[in-house]
């Protein structure tokens, strides 16, 4: 009979094994844990991993040196991915090369193909719609400006390429009076027409005196005529 080395280990003891300790060959799943595996240095396979199975350590650093990963390998359940080092209020961006990097979005970056939006849509700025050919589009705007009695000049759109504009106008003042109105303005290159209709007060005495469209240095400029000191909200729709 041949002989055959045993390894003993004592439980409470640390115990050390000064050369190589094997595992058989049989069965293929050669060391199976109940628990955890606890490692100061790495882990290394020179098999393969199979897609069942993944490593676990709530404090992992190193570098990731495995196959690439691909369909649904990588979860985060939760809302929090963590990336130190970056600034605020930037978002994953793919770079057409197999990379994603952090980025900002840039004017014109972001398309939207979907036909319809639902709920509500905070626009901070202006809102602008292109035709087709990308050049002519319409702009709308909101202006607002606290006027002194008499005559007061509210600048609106950019002249350049301007055609026609429609405004809905509300003065408010502070004690809770409004006028509203709208105006519809058009110019030539040399002087600025408009008309103002649908005048409606809530008390007696309008705010308004009198209001005109004329041609600023590079805007449409209304020039509005109170008869006390209020506030003027303008919503506009420019076609350029």
């Amino acid at each position: 009979m041949g002989s055959s080395t045993h390894i003993t280990t004592r439980a409470g003891n640390i115990n050390y094994f000064p050369g190589k300790v094997g595992i058989g060959i049989v069965p293929s799943e050669q060391l199976t844990v109940g628990g955890n595996i606890s490692a100061t240095g790495g882990i290394h396979s020179t098999g393969g991993i199979s897609t069942d199975t993944y490593f676990f350590s709530p404090n992992y650093l190193g570098v990731w040196s495995g196959d690439t990963l691909t369909s649904d390998q990588v979860n985060v359940e939760g809302n929090d991915l963590k990336s130190t080092g970056l600034s605020a209020n930037l978002f994953l961006k793919s770079t057409g090369d197999g990379r994603v990097v952090f980025d900002t979005i840039d004017e014109n970056e972001v398309t939207f193909k979907t036909q319809e939006i639902d709920g509500d849509l905070t626009v901070r700025g202006d809102i602008i719609e292109y035709a087709s050919n990308n050049i002519i589009f319409s702009k709308t705007s909101v202006f607002s400006k606290s006027l002194n009695s008499g005559s007061n000049v509210l600048n609106t759109f950019d002249l350049n390429q301007f055609k026609t504009a429609k405004y809905i106008i509300t003065l408010t003042d502070s004690s809770s009076n409004r006028t509203s109105l709208e105006v519809l303005v058009t110019h030539n290159g040399t002087n600025a027409e408009g008309t103002t209709y649908g005048i409606v007060d809530a008390q007696a005495t309008s705010l308004l005196s009198d209001i005109t469209a004329s041609l600023g240095a590079s805007t449409i400029d209304l020039t509005i005529t109170v008869t006390g000191a209020c506030d003027v909200i303008v919503h506009g729709v420019a076609h350029y």
